[in-house]
């Protein structure tokens, strides 16, 4: 169940980020991706995970659900385990049937209900999924008791996640920092739990404009489990954004012949992509509203600022914050952007503040706007 926890819990921190959020200067030398012990044919064990959800029942087989939806994305998968898990503790309240319907509830982004399927676990069991929870709504706790959970236990998860935490505050260097050392802990080698990673780890490179270190994390995420949804459209994309666009073409359209993920489809299929956002919306909107307002920015901007509001009032994280922003200058609601920006002014991440001068330059408050572009070195 460790994996399936880790999997489903940590899901959401898999988002799709700009990458002409703020400029930066030239990607540096790119990093080498670290040595990993060799893993099983993830496309196979895609296959095998397909048979284990039909031969499984009850909570395993909805861990097995998860962690379906955390690789392939597909709603149909979070509904299914939603209801699974619903009729799981309606049949035998157990602490592991509420556990399992808190990890439900969480990857579906229905954080409040979570807690509340929590609060009927004893305390003990509690502590890993309400850390997960925590930092999913952006709660600034969080990221002290995630560096004491890797000092404790010292593992490739755990040092993963305390990284990443590191990144979302933007304390960069310390978290490529832990990269190697998360990846010397490395004891197992399941492909789906490498592939996730080497995804985390292209993330922190990623979120710290480096995008050409990123792919290369990217693409060996996708080599362990092509079918992993979310490393294939990050790929795709820092592909693009350094200079392969056919790559990422070629990439995008094998892939669409597996699965037509509407994340998939934005970059070959605009209009099936926003079918298929509209369809998931409209099943689970806290699951998918921050994907499909980045979709909308520049199609129907007041589509994605309502998208982006439903997000932030549910995840008040300063990446909600930023998406928020980014769809109200979008919408031409600049007072709507700057009611949200505090928090990005004193983000330590570059794109975030670079996303608050937008806003202060537009909405007045124009003293504001200049000090914080002298502190970012904008000129204009």
């Amino acid at each position: 169940m460790r994996l399936l926890l880790v999997l489903a819990l940590i899901a959401c921190r898999g988002k799709h980020a700009r990458h002409d959020a703020a400029p930066h200067g030239s990607d540096p030398i790119v990093q080498v991706v670290p040595k990993l012990p060799i893993s099983e044919d993830g496309v196979a064990e895609l296959r095998e995970l397909d048979r284990r959800i039909e031969i499984h029942e009850g909570r395993e087989r909805i861990g097995f659900l998860l962690q379906r939806a955390t690789l392939r994305g597909r709603v149909e998968d979070y509904q299914r385990a939603l209801a699974e898990s619903a009729a799981l503790v309606a049949a035998s309240p157990t602490n592991e049937a509420w556990l399992v319907r808190a990890q439900a509830l969480s990857h579906a982004h229905e954080f409040a209900k979570a807690r509340e399927a929590l609060a009927h676990v004893p305390a003990s069991l509690r502590k890993e999924p309400e850390l997960a929870i925590a930092e999913s709504t952006g709660d600034p706790q969080a990221l002290s008791q995630r560096e004491e959970l890797a000092k404790v236990l010292p593992n490739p998860t755990n040092l993963t996640l305390y990284a990443a935490s590191l990144a979302a505050a933007g304390r960069f260097d310390e978290a490529i920092a832990l990269v190697p050392r998360a990846a010397a802990a490395v004891r197992d080698n399941p492909p789906e739990l490498l592939a996730w990673l080497l995804f985390q780890w292209g993330r922190i490179y990623e979120q710290k404009g480096e995008l050409a270190a990123a792919r290369e994390f990217y693409a060996a995420a996708h080599a362990r489990v092509p079918g992993y949804v979310e490393a294939t459209a990050h790929l795709a994309q820092t592909m693009i954004a350094t200079g392969d666009a056919a790559g990422a073409r070629a990439l995008i359209a094998a892939a669409l012949v597996d699965n037509r993920h509407p994340s998939l489809l934005e970059l070959a299929a605009p209009d099936e992509a926003k079918r298929e956002w509209d369809r998931y919306v409209a099943a689970l909107p806290l699951a998918f509203s921050d994907h499909a307002a980045r979709f909308y920015l520049t199609r129907d901007p007041v589509q994605a600022l309502a998208l982006a509001g439903t997000n932030l009032a549910n995840r008040d994280t300063r990446e909600a914050r930023a998406l928020f922003v980014e769809a109200a200058l979008a919408a031409h609601d600049p007072a709507a952007a700057c009611g949200a920006v505090q928090p990005l002014v004193e983000s330590g991440v570059r794109a975030h503040r670079f996303q608050a001068w937008r806003a202060l330059s537009q909405c007045g408050r124009r003293a504001d706007a200049d000090r914080l572009a002298a502190e970012l070195g904008i000129t204009h």
